[in-house]
């Protein structure tokens, strides 16, 4: 089953600048290829899509043509492009969303990752039959991401922030039943989100909260790049070989 896939990538990659780096961190490289394009295909060699949208800043549209890189890999993404920088990625992923008319599920992947999800259209059916949403992760331990909290039955029960709450932190691609149910859900979240910043991986509590059920699949391969220390790591490595892609 296809799904739209939303890209949030108007961030200033914050830590990236700061270690010395002057594009922005969606245009930095990979083994040649820049980041977006690893995250873009985690999806798009899982599942099919249906609306491919990306969410930019304008000052790296004049800067770096950043549209341009988008368009060149993949002509018939949408691009939308923003003055400022949100307060979060929940917040540009709700741009995104809104540029959507159908309702096929809805795939919102941060930048600075890439992963194997062999099993996305079965999440993406799940949504379609009822399920309120859908998390990836993969096994971890430090305090350093977001985290799932399970109950006796192995069924998520809430998200955490920088809390190792089970043995499975979120990878950043969320999973939504259709691009009309998550921007419904940001109004609400927005008012009582309890964090500095609108973490998407908080959006689930209130699904929860509500009675619904949210999904979660563990990932057999997720490459994180998303610092500078890990992004060193990741080129000692194949990234080709170990994500299994040709």
């Amino acid at each position: 089953m296809a799904v739209n896939l939303i890209i949030p990538m108007a961030g200033r990659g914050s830590r990236f600048s700061k270690a010395g780096v002057s594009i922005p961190k969606p245009l930095v490289e990979l083994a040649g290829r820049p980041f977006f394009w690893w995250a873009t295909e985690s999806v798009r060699r899982s599942t099919p899509i249906g609306e491919m949208v990306f969410v930019v800043l304008r000052e790296h549209v004049a800067a770096f043509g950043i549209d341009a890189r988008v368009l060149n890999l993949y002509p018939s993404a949408r691009i939308i492009v923003i003055d400022e920088v949100t307060s979060g990625a929940a917040e540009t992923g709700v741009i995104g969303a809104r540029a959507i008319a159908n309702d096929l599920p809805v795939a919102i992947n941060d930048c600075d990752h890439a992963f194997n999800a062999p099993f996305l259209d079965e999440a993406a059916a799940a949504l379609a039959r009822g399920s309120a949403g859908a998390l990836v992760g993969f096994r971890a331990s430090e305090p350093c991401y977001s985290y799932v909290r399970m109950d006796e039955a192995g069924r998520v029960a809430g998200t955490v922030e920088k809390v190792v709450a089970s043995p499975f932190a979120i990878a950043g691609c969320y999973l939504f039943r259709d691009a009309q149910t998550y921007c419904r859900l940001f109004e609400s979240y927005r008012l009582q989100c309890p964090y500095n910043e609108l973490f998407i991986s908080g959006m689930f509590n209130l699904l929860i909260e509500a009675g619904g059920t949210v999904e979660f699949w563990e990932l057999p391969v997720h490459l994180s790049f998303g610092t500078p220390d890990e992004l060193d790591r990741m080129r000692a490595r194949d990234p080709l070989a170990a994500l299994g892609w040709s």
